[in-house]
């Protein structure tokens, strides 16, 4: 991914100064060369808070006292992009943020309000890099942040070395020391290596919720079918009772398939019975006779249910009117328009509207309106009085409810005399309410047994999965995968070991390439005795920066390979040389090093940017290195593809001391 660093900026609290502004060239080695305590440590820090880092590791009291705001531009494939954030207020970092888009972006000399947010300006990065928009996780586990999708921040581990990581020998990436970060990044690497793209990840995340919908569908028919012989006879017993019953004439037995047995049992309920079909001519009469009452219940019970409604409304509506009439009544009562009028008119000439007294017609129009108004107000009285045919026909509806309530009273009556002196009778009557109640558990039972046959949904569910979960394994292929992280990593090693070849190690170092390790974020070389063991336990702190050197040469070139790579194509190292100084000294003179010391330490220093520019040369100029740096000119000088931005020495640093006011 093309984005590459073109300015960093500083504006100042007092708008007397106008913003320092840091130039570097894209596609080469950029140096900001100075002595101790003049700012180049806080380039790093300054850079990731502008990224949108939820801490601040910019050094407190002179670089945030006299600074209002910091920025960058950064080039990408088809734009500049500004972001600028401001000064963080105590201990806490600003929400604050100023974005500026375009082919070409402008510096404004002050920044006065914000245009963005923190979740903005990560949303807008994590689109530059393309990276997924969601996590590794199931969905239901994204609290874990190692699990977490993987955003432009995270990247930031592989472009960052500040001077805690460019010669460690434990720690090989930027804040890979918490273990959230670690984790996290350890989880992506086969993205960010391309042995994974985003279809896999979408399958990866399918399948796990596929495995854990199988196992629990699999461990519920398992349950079911082992109790399945159990439920065959079950079922046979059903269909025995449903024969004594009369409603099945067909005959089954233990031979019958399940599949017949299911289709046997649906058909009962194709046409259930009013009556159990037992064949006993002795009882069709009282059959006969309990059907005719049953009937006739059930009808006056309809009639009853009819005349209880209309009860029920005309005592609504009746009530109704009543509360209608009333609030009339006491409308008209308390306004007593048309007396007010009348009164008003043979008291005065003037009318009562307008206070006026030269309407020529004034009498004969207020005796229009008084009319009116009398004649709305015995209309209202005559609303009050509810019409007396509402009560008439209330007392007739109860009388029809009564019949009919004694009528069903009656037959009831006959209904429990038939069943008390006809025994064959009485047992029909339980045989019915037996049979219904055997029909409710047959449905019951048909219900589970049917997840039993062949084509039920358990089975139709787990076969549709497990050739989806088959689909996917192929789509997802651990086994290849991993065999294009060996190839990945195998690439990487071998660009460790042709770096180290200009780079200031052991000699045993530069003949088998190390191993490099995503699963343990961590480099391997090989020892005399024939064993690998990790960087922490290699010696000398000179062959702990050569190695870091040579892995983020090797990443950047790995990266620019790939289709489509979403690290940022630019490394930060923050002095490099720390583990020769302060062993070299200038000679301030001749501002070169002394003639003594120019050995072996100020060609390994020098090896640094010759390394780092050869990369970036063979690479046509498609990453950018920035180097913090003690070391000046008279080192790298001379070196082609090497570009000094600055030189912060003698007053010179990074907040000007004009500004302390």
């Amino acid at each position: 991914m093309k984005f590459q660093l073109l300015k960093l900026i500083i504006w100042p609290k007092s708008a007397e100064f106008a913003p320092k502004i840091i130039s570097f060239e894209i596609g080469k080695v950029n140096v900001i060369t100075g002595a101790s305590r003049t700012g180049k440590s806080a380039i790093i820090p300054i850079i990731d808070y502008c990224l949108a880092s939820s801490d601040c590791l910019i050094p407190i009291d002179t670089i945030r006292d006299y600074a209002s705001w910091y920025g960058v531009v950064f080039q990408t494939e088809i734009e500049q992009i500004l972001i600028s954030r401001k000064v963080p207020s105590g201990n806490n970092v600003s929400n604050d943020f100023h974005l500026s888009r375009g082919a070409f972006v402008s510096i404004p000399p002050a920044i006065i309000d914000p245009n963005e947010n923190t979740d903005g300006i990560k949303n807008i990065l994590n689109s530059i890099a393309s990276v997924p928009y969601f996590g590794l996780g199931d969905g239901k586990n994204e609290t874990e942040s190692y699990q977490a999708r993987l955003g432009f921040r995270d990247l930031m581990a592989l472009v960052f070395q500040n001077q805690d990581i460019v010669a460690n020998q434990n720690v090989l990436f930027y804040k890979t020391h918490a273990h959230e970060h670690r984790e996290r990044l350890r989880n992506w690497f086969p993205f960010i290596l391309g042995a994974e793209n985003i279809e896999i990840l979408v399958a990866r995340q399918r399948l796990q919720y596929i495995e854990k919908r199988l196992n629990q569908l699999r461990k519920e028919y398992e349950k079911v079918k082992n109790v399945s012989s159990s439920w065959m006879a079950n079922m046979l017993g059903h269909l025995k009772v449903a024969n004594e019953y009369g409603i099945l004439e067909k005959e089954v037995s233990s031979e019958t398939k399940p599949e017949d047995l299911l289709e046997v049992a649906k058909q009962i309920f194709e046409n259930i019975p009013e009556y159990t079909k037992t064949k006993f001519d002795n009882i069709e009469i009282a059959n006969q006779e309990i059907s005719d009452l049953e009937f006739e219940e059930e009808r006056i019970s309809v009639q009853i249910g009819a005349t209880k409604k209309r009860l029920s409304d005309i005592r609504r509506l009746k009530l109704g009117l009543i509360d209608y009439g009333i609030s009339q009544n006491k409308r008209a009562e308390r306004l007593h328009i048309s007396q007010w009028l009348e009164s008003i008119s043979s008291q005065s000439n003037e009318c009562p509207v307008c206070g006026g007294t030269e309407h020529p017609k004034k009498t004969n129009e207020l005796s229009k309106v008084i009319k009116a108004f009398k004649k709305f107000e015995e209309q209202s009285i005559k609303v009050a009085d509810v019409p007396t045919s509402f009560s008439r026909e209330e007392e007739r509806i109860k009388l029809e409810l009564q019949k009919l309530l004694d009528e069903k009273e009656k037959y009831q009556k006959r209904f429990d005399l038939l069943l008390a002196r006809d025994e064959i009778a009485q047992g029909e009557f339980h045989r019915k309410k037996s049979m219904f109640l055997f029909l409710g558990h047959l449905q019951a039972s048909m219900e589970i047994f049917e997840k039993l046959v062949d084509g039920g949904d358990l089975q139709k569910e787990i076969f549709v999965l497990e050739k989806e979960y088959n689909d996917l394994i192929k789509l997802v292929d651990r086994k290849k995968v991993q065999e294009r992280i060996d190839n990945a990593v195998a690439i990487i090693s071998q660009g460790i070991l042709k770096h180290l070849e200009t780079l200031d190690v052991e000699d045993r170092y530069r003949k088998v390439a190390p191993k490099f390790s995503i699963k343990d974020l961590n480099i391997s070389v090989l020892s005399n005795d024939g064993h690998w063991h990790f960087l922490s336990e290699v010696g000398s702190a000179s062959n702990w920066v050569s190695f870091h050197i040579g892995l983020m040469c090797s990443l950047q070139e790995y990266f620019l390979e790939l289709d489509l790579s979403c690290v940022p194509s630019f490394v930060i190292l923050d002095q490099p040389s720390q583990v020769y100084f302060p062993k070299l000294r200038r000679n301030d003179e001749n501002h070169e090093y002394d003639p003594q010391y120019e050995n072996e330490d100020i060609n390994a220093v020098k090896s640094i940017f010759k390394t780092l520019a050869k990369s970036i040369s063979e690479k046509k100029g498609a990453w950018q290195c920035i180097i913090l740096e003690h070391a000046d000119s008279s080192i790298y000088g001379g070196i082609e593809g090497v570009h000094e931005v600055v030189e912060w020495r003698n007053g010179d640093k990074l907040i000007p001391e004009e500004w302390y006011v």
